[in-house]
């Protein structure tokens, strides 16, 4: 019993390890995008729960009077009943379940009797005999299947057997003992114990040949003891004084070895774990495994897409930020130079040269100044913000194709959609559209960025060339007061206009060199920069899933590999 017990607790302790590694695998594979059915994940769970700490149940089924509570006790090497503690845990109708310490459940079916109708308590209904021993012996991991050794087998037992041991399945864990055998044979004589014991074995595998249509294979693989569990009626108190000899003549060994063997051969813990692995094997393995191969190729392929357009992103971006700062430092240079030009201009003009001045550099309300600092800002930056324009329409093109395609795949493909800012209506049109809107945006103005304008300067240029115009000839004719006057009101005039020259430089400077001048003048170059920062993100994080994905496979033809190996 010892050994039968170890058996099945190690038998036990190998089926969970594999039930937990295939519920980690189911898991590892739904995370992978794998299709897992719910119903095979919840089924698993329950086999590990019922299975985790799960007693060794034994069913006792024979007549009344054929020993099986003494032939139990005998096994359990628990000669003094009164010292098994069995404890009466549920009765159902014939079906009597107890428990026996910490390690066994017994099961007792009191009787092959025919399918006898009982009347459920509850529900009032009728119940065969069968329906209600199968809740309990079809879940028992041992059979002990108790026989009288004179009539082992008898025609009215057709009926039972044939439910017994093709309905229910019980024969691969049946232990077939023929009790009270010293009663055919003599016991202490091992020779005619074992000719007695050949003749009733050959006896029962005919009668199951008739009854049950016993195969070549399953009577080759028939377990068929004979025991004495009190040999020749002398007492429980006798064989307890007697131990040794009680062994060697009970032959209760023999029925130890068998239940052992049989819990080998056929232990419920791995048959329901390798059954359940072929479950997971047939559903996942072979149906879904395939699909996820190629899914994975596919998303292989497109992630990889991604990767090509990150790095070349990686490239243009950088050659775009030092373009950037090439147009920042050209920008400085035109006006330093154009507003240092300026400046000289209007320090060496004079009443007579001003208006032309006013008319070649300066404009009506600064005209000219403004169209020479848009035109300059346009030549170093159109090309610039174009460029960029184009990297985002070719962005948002890759980005959508990439998500379509794996849309396609099923929930494999929906875990490597590309997420955050990546994806938005707009980048939708943008892609759609493609370059014909590009050109509505390249211009910018930058008046609303510059606080100067030249009213002062107007004011006198307009006043100045009426006068001129108004005067003409007669200027000279002026007396030297009044063109003394003249010259000073001239004079405060330039200082005003070289003063906001100087003050329209330092603002335009002011703004090329400001740490907003990307975010003012190229915000779709640093959205760019940060969706693909997001890209590289979501790129790394479809690799470690690709990775998962394939550790997962691995471990997968790892468990079919075993499986294949055991069967």
């Amino acid at each position: 019993m010892e050994n039968t017990l170890k058996t099945f607790k190690a038998q036990q302790a190998s089926a969970l390890t594999l039930l937990d590694r295939l519920q980690e695998f189911l898991g590892q594979g739904a995370q992978a995008g794998i299709p897992i059915d719910p119903a095979l994940i919840g089924k698993l769970q329950n086999v590990i729960s019922g299975m985790s700490g799960e007693k060794l149940k034994v069913a006792l089924i024979g007549g009344f009077s054929e020993g099986k509570t003494s032939i139990a006790a005998a096994w359990m090497e628990k000669l003094d009943k009164t010292s098994m503690k069995i404890s009466h845990q549920e009765s159902s109708n014939e079906v009597k379940v107890y428990e026996v310490g910490e390690d066994f459940v017994l099961i007792d079916t009191p009787g092959l009797f025919g399918f006898k109708e009982q009347e459920n308590a509850e529900t009032h209904s009728l119940e065969k005999y069968k329906d209600i021993t199968k809740k309990y012996v079809s879940e028992s991991h041992l059979v002990l299947y108790v026989m009288n050794s004179t009539n082992p087998i008898k025609e009215s037992h057709k009926d039972d057997l044939n439910w017994l041991f093709r309905t229910l399945g019980l024969l691969p864990r049946t232990v077939f003992v023929l009790s009270r055998f010293d009663e055919v044979a003599d016991v202490e004589d091992e020779q005619d114990y074992q000719s007695n014991l050949q003749v009733k074995r050959d006896n029962v595998v005919g009668r199951l040949r008739e009854q049950i249509g016993l195969t070549d294979k399953e009577a080759t693989e028939l377990s068929i003891v004979a025991v004495a569990a009190n040999p020749f009626d002398l007492g429980v108190e006798h064989w307890l004084a007697n131990l040794e000899q009680f062994k060697e003549l009970s032959h209760i060994e023999t029925l130890q070895t068998a239940t052992t063997g049989k819990i080998q051969q056929n232990g419920g813990s791995v048959a329901l774990a390798n059954e359940m692995r072929a479950s997971v094997i047939r559903d996942v393995l072979n149906n879904q495994l395939p699909v996820a191969i190629e899914n994975d190729e596919k998303v292989a392929q497109e992630v990889g897409r991604l990767d090509e357009l990150n790095t070349r992103l990686v490239k243009q971006l950088a050659v775009t930020g030092q373009q950037i700062e090439d147009a920042r430092i050209n920008l400085r240079n035109f006006a330093t130079r154009y507003f240092s030009d300026l400046i000289l201009q209007a320090k060496g003009s004079s009443l007579e040269t001003f208006g032309d001045f006013f008319e070649r550099e300066i404009g009506a309300e600064g005209i000219i100044v403004s169209t020479r600092l848009q035109n300059e800002f346009s030549r170093q930056t159109q090309s610039i913000t174009l460029e960029v324009e184009k990297m985002q329409v070719g962005f948002d093109s890759e980005v959508n194709h990439f998500n379509t395609t794996v849309k396609a795949l099923g929930k494999q493909g929906i875990n490597h959609v590309l997420k955050g800012n990546l994806i938005n209506n707009t980048t939708v049109l943008a892609a759609r559209d493609g370059l014909t809107t590009i050109a509505k945006t390249v211009g910018m103005d930058i008046g609303k960025y510059l606080k100067f304008k030249p009213w002062g300067a107007v004011k006198f240029a307009k006043g100045a060339n009426g006068a001129l115009a108004f005067i003409g000839v007669a200027l000279e004719a002026w007396d030297s007061w009044e063109q003394y006057k003249r010259e000073e009101a001239f004079k405060k005039t330039v200082v005003e206009i070289v003063s906001n020259f100087e003050k329209q430089r330092q603002d335009f400077l002011d703004l090329v060199n400001s740490e907003r001048f990307k975010e003012q003048f190229f915000p779709d170059y640093l959205l760019l920069n940060t969706r693909r920062q997001e890209l590289q993100a979501n790129v790394d994080e479809s690799r470690l899933r690709q990775q998962r994905f394939q550790a997962w496979r691995v471990e997968a033809e790892a468990i079919d590999a075993e499986f294949k190996r055991l069967n």
